[in-house]
């Protein structure tokens, strides 16, 4: 090869590392696990994760719900069919069924779904599935809600899907799982996502986990905090699945927020939604990570931050004014329209 070729491959090496031509464009390959039907900013950060998938930002492996609700996968499928996205696979619970008219039962009864608690697979089965037929080191969970459904996985045997057992297959296949739960800020209660798994399992679970862990805690996200949105969304068309869904939750708020019934959609905390943009897109320049340490849970589900041992914990703290992070960054993914929406 001449002096002139070898100087032509050598610029056109440097023009791809540097410009990354031909280079794979890797997006996140998300799980979501999610106790949507509770929380309002459940249903947001569905949204925002569907946004995100719109925008070629990530890629939707799964949803796995951890509450055994009756509708809770009806209102998952429907957000989802929104989006135009009606085979996402999802994943149910395998606690006994119960049914509440919280407002996935009202997004099942209002929007078209063809997916039902009683037609999915249950989570365990559908998570080993997925996993077992991904890349190696290839997937990210993301939990909004109890650690329910990661502890069955953790605990599950070989089947047909591999010969490996659950904590050998997420070490194998998963990149990070990126978490809500837990306080980072010197609390003396349990959060709410650590404390109602049952006594020990959000335990076991931090314990065992040998994928490493981004912790999105209780201080970053609540209202109170300036971590706010939902006034906008009252702007919105009827019909769109987010003012329906939120209007809903606050025409019939849950006993536990202590709201009275509402034709307006209020302020409210953003906690799951920060985990999904987190997931997808990173801390940027809106928080800061703390990744010296680990995660100590008691049996309770009350955690503190120890710096020794260090371990694959990593939590945040907040760099962004939240204010500006909630109404910059959060409130413009709500307020982003489903392409297929747009489209019909």
């Amino acid at each position: 090869m001449g002096l002139h070729n070898r100087k032509l491959l050598l610029c056109l090496f440097v023009f791809s590392a540097v410009f990354g031509i031909g280079q794979k464009n890797e997006v996140p390959q998300i799980i979501f696990d999610t106790d949507m039907g509770g929380d309002i900013d459940d249903l947001g950060a569905l949204y925002a994760l569907n946004v995100y998938a719109d925008q070629g930002k990530c890629n939707i492996k799964a949803v796995m719900s951890s509450w055994a609700m009756a509708f809770h996968v009806d209102g998952i499928d429907a957000v989802n069919t929104y989006f135009g996205r009606p085979d996402i696979p999802i994943g149910a619970h395998e606690d006994e069924w119960y049914e509440v008219e919280a407002y996935t039962w009202f997004l099942g009864e209002e929007f078209p779904h063809d997916i039902t608690g009683r037609k999915a697979p249950k989570a365990t089965e559908l998570y080993r599935e997925i996993l077992s037929k991904s890349e190696d080191t290839s997937i990210t969970i993301v939990v909004t809600g109890r650690l329910n459904n990661i502890e069955k996985l953790l605990k599950s045997g070989p089947d047909i899907h591999s010969k490996k057992n659950g904590i050998d297959l997420i070490k194998q296949k998963v990149k990070h799982l990126y978490i809500m739960g837990g306080g980072y800020a010197g609390q003396s209660f349990p959060e709410s996502n650590f404390k109602w798994g049952g006594e020990g399992l959000t335990q076991y679970v931090i314990e065992n986990c040998p994928s490493p862990m981004i912790f999105n805690g209780l201080e970053i996200g609540h209202a109170d905090e300036g971590y706010a949105t939902g006034e906008r969304i009252n702007d919105l068309s009827s019909g769109h699945i987010l003012k329906e869904g939120y209007g809903y939750f606050f025409k019939n708020p849950p006993e536990w927020t202590r709201l009275a019934p509402d034709d307006t959609i209020k302020p409210w905390s953003i906690w799951d939604i920060i985990t999904v943009q987190v997931a997808v897109t990173g801390v940027q320049d809106y928080f800061e990570e703390v990744s010296v340490g680990h995660n100590h849970v008691l049996k309770s589900g009350l955690n503190v931050w120890k710096d020794d041992p260090d371990k694959d914990h990593t939590y945040l703290i907040k760099k962004m004014e939240p204010e500006v992070y909630a109404d910059k960054v959060i409130q413009s993914l709500l307020m982003t329209p489903a392409l297929f929406q747009s489209r019909q």
